[in-house]
Parts: C-alpha cells; sequence; structure tokens
C-alpha cells in the first residue's frame, strides 16, 4: 500500500527552470499520466478524518516492516516536534501521538515518508497518512513546491499480532459512485476530467465512515505487512 503511492519528486525535478521544462516536457506529461492512473482509485481527502480525542499509539507498529512482494521496507517511528516540525502547529502538538513513516527500497533509498495517525471510530481502527517531503523535495524551490497541495489518505487497519498488520485503503470509486447515485451527500469538487475532490469537514467525513466502515466494498483489496526487526 505505502509503496504502491507515486512520489510527486519526479514531477518536480523536470519542472526547476524553463529550460529544463522544455527538454523533458515529454517526461512532464507521462509522469503526471502515471500520477492520474496511480491515484484514480484511491481516496483522498481535503480534511483529516480523526480528530485529536480519536488518536491512539501502539508500541507495536515501531520497527521495520515488509510486504514481501518487494525489496521495499517500511519504517515506523514515533513523532516528536522534531520530525513533525513542517506541519502546521494543529497537527504539530500530536506528534507524539502519531508516526513518521519512511519507505526505503532494496538500496536504502528513501521513496516515499509519510505521517501517519492511528485513531479509533465505532470500535474500529484507521489510519490517515499524510505526505512529508523527503530530502529529495527539500531541495526543490518552494515556488514550484508550493503548487502541490497535499491531502489525506484514509486506510482501515487491523492488527491481529504482533509480527503482521493488514490496511485497506479506502476506495474513492466506491464514494464516486454512491455521490453520482445521490445515495450519500459529501462535500465535494469536480475537476476537468470528472474526478471528484472530497472536501468534506472531519465530521462529515466520520459521519461517513460510521455507515459504510464495515462494508466491504468500500475499500480496495488489503495489504498484509510482516515485522522484519
Amino acid at each position: 500500500m505505502f509503496t504502491e503511492l507515486i512520489s510527486i519528486a519526479p514531477l518536480l525535478r523536470v519542472v526547476l527552470g524553463y529550460k529544463s521544462f522544455i527538454m523533458k516536457r515529454t517526461l512532464i506529461l507521462t509522469t503526471i499520466t502515471v500520477m492520474l492512473l496511480s491515484f484514480s482509485s484511491c481516496l483522498t481527502t481535503l480534511y483529516p478524518l480523526f480528530k485529536p480525542e480519536d488518536l491512539t499509539f501502539d508500541d507495536r507498529l515501531l520497527g521495520n516492516w515488509g510486504t514481501g512482494s518487494s525489496g521495499d521496507v517500511v519504517t515506523f517511528e514515533r513523532g516528536s516536534q522534531q520530525l513533525f516540525s513542517e506541519l502546521p502547529a494543529g497537527l504539530q502538538f500530536l506528534a507524539g501521538k502519531a508516526y513518521l513513516v519512511t519507505s526505503r527500497d532494496n538500496e536504502g533509498e528513501i521513496r516515499q515518508r509519510y505521517y501517519a495517525f492511528l485513531f479509533r471510530i465505532d470500535g474500529n481502527l484507521y489510519m490517515d497518512y499524510y505526505p512529508a517531503a523527503t530530502p529529495e523535495i527539500q531541495t526543490y524551490s518552494p515556488f514550484y513546491v508550493a503548487h502541490f497541495v497535499r491531502l489525506h489518505s484514509l486506510y482501515k487497519f487491523k492488527m491481529d499480532n504482533p509480527q503482521t498488520f493488514e490496511i485497506k485503503q479506502f476506495d474513492s470509486g466506491y464514494m464516486s459512485e454512491l455521490i453520482n447515485n445521490k445515495q450519500v451527500r459529501i462535500r465535494h469538487e469536480r475537476n476537468a476530467d470528472g474526478g471528484i475532490l472530497i472536501t468534506a469537514s472531519t465530521a462529515e467525513l466520520q459521519d461517513y465512515v460510521k455507515k459504510y466502515g464495515d462494508v466491504p466494498g468500500a475499500y480496495e483489496d488489503p495489504g498484509t505487512y510482516k515485522k522484519l526487526n
């Protein structure tokens, strides 16, 4: 799940200057296409799914995890004020109840990095992922970085034992169908190609989860992670 998310780094890299943009315009178009395809079925929201009082922390998540299907390693570490310094103040103060999640390839290079918030709603556990800047992205011009809006990705979380956990991402297609069929009313915006960005408040998002949190069709296929050390 984590390793399937596409970093914005390739896109930022090719738009750093006019000359570079002209020389690599084909790469830009290819990158945008890949990003759109990769995120087409992922439910992302403008606001978080959790309220501060919903948060919980599980020490069993700390450490390194793998999927077995790739050489990537996903590391969970406890949040801190220093690690969460780039976040708005409203999220920084939650650092001690959250995680910094880093995905590295089999050569140890950082691929993606996220802030992760584990929380409970109606007896179920969920995770809210919010992108963090990788060392590479931090080298890019603030002007270009400012044109990208970071969104929240929502997952259902299950950990039956200390050695494995399972996550299932909410399926945007399922919600889109509900919206199109007028079966659910939730604030959203449509872009030029018909895609939907959920702009609902945290309270609205929680109402959706309470109603559809136990509906299998509301999620994508699960991903299973195994503890490495």
